[in-house]
C-alpha cells in the first residue's frame, strides 16, 4: 500500500473484530507451532515474519502506481 493509500485506509470495528484479531492470533499460534517442529529460538520466527512483512512492503512499493483503496 502506497502512503496514500496507509492515509486514506482504516478497518472498521467489525473488520478488526471479525478478521484482523483472529487471523493474528490464528498466525501466532501457526508460527508458535512452527517454533515447537522446528525447535528453534523464538528470533527465528521473528525473521521469518519479518520476511513476509517486507515482502508485502516491497510490493507496496512496486505498485505505486495506484491501488484499490484510492
Amino acid at each position: 500500500m502506497t502512503e496514500k493509500c496507509e492515509t486514506k485506509w482504516s478497518p472498521t470495528e467489525d473488520q478488526i473484530d471479525k478478521i484482523i484479531i483472529p487471523a493474528m492470533q490464528g498466525t501466532a499460534q501457526q508460527y508458535a507451532k512452527y517454533a515447537s517442529e522446528l525447535q528453534c529460538p523464538p528470533a527465528f520466527i521473528a525473521l521469518m515474519l519479518r520476511d513476509i512483512a517486507d515482502t508485502f512492503e516491497e510490493n507496496a512499493i512496486t505498485s505505486e502506481k495506484g491501488c484499490d483503496c484510492c
